[in-house]
């Protein structure tokens, strides 16, 4: 039987899962208006949504167990081969490119 506390805890995964997949459509559809506002407005647009990032960076900095240590470089390249991630793929790399190159079109 699953505890009470990990219940809760996998359902506030799930809510924080779905709140970023309606963040990531509401930024779509902020583009448009985001093109129509002055200079000030969007510079102030901005500055409000990276002080929230970082409002909501900080306290889950918080949430963390201070035990916990951060993965080093190797542990991380371990893990993602664990995942089935071909280092000579150059996923990230790749996919940065190709954005760059799509915002140029």
């Amino acid at each position: 039987m699953i505890p009470p506390i990990t219940k809760l805890l996998i359902k506030i995964d799930q809510l924080e899962w779905d709140l970023a997949e309606v963040k990531k459509e509401l930024e779509k559809l902020q583009v448009p208006v985001m093109k129509s506002l002055t200079p000030d407005d969007r510079v102030a647009a901005r500055s409000a949504r990276v002080r929230a990032e970082n409002k909501r960076r900080r306290s889950l900095r918080k949430k963390r167990d201070p035990e916990t240590k951060p993965l080093t470089a190797e542990e991380l390249q371990q893990l993602s081969l664990e995942d089935g991630i071909n280092p000579e793929d150059n996923l990230f790399s790749s996919a940065i490119i190709e954005e760059r190159e799509k915002r140029r079109e």
